[in-house]
């Protein structure tokens, strides 16, 4: 599974930008990486790692803006199509998973 967080946040004043800058410390902090500006994604091999990491974003929200949080599994992230600089780019692997003794 796939958590991926989409935000827009204002930065208009001070406190705003420093808001915007918490929340996205707080995903890099998790393990989360940025997929594109304001898109932040992070691989997790279960759906009840996604739900509880979900409820720590919650916890955290910034006061103003918006942000969606939505789950998508190893097919639905596989078949997406990306495109950088109007060239087809291959999509990323999944992480391996770590197996534990």
């Amino acid at each position: 599974m796939w958590c991926v967080v989409m935000f827009d946040l204002p930065v208009q004043t001070k406190k705003e930008r420093k808001e915007a800058t918490q929340f996205r410390n707080l995903l890099v902090k998790t393990g989360y990486s940025m997929i594109q500006f304001s898109v932040y994604g992070k691989y997790s091999p279960t759906t009840n790692s996604n739900m509880q990491i979900e409820q720590f974003i919650k916890a955290n929200l910034p006061t103003n803006g918006e942000v969606r949080i939505f789950h998508l599994t190893d097919n639905q992230w596989a078949a997406a199509t990306r495109f950088r600089s109007k060239k087809l780019e291959a999509n990323e692997p999944a992480p391996e998973q770590y197996t534990l003794f």
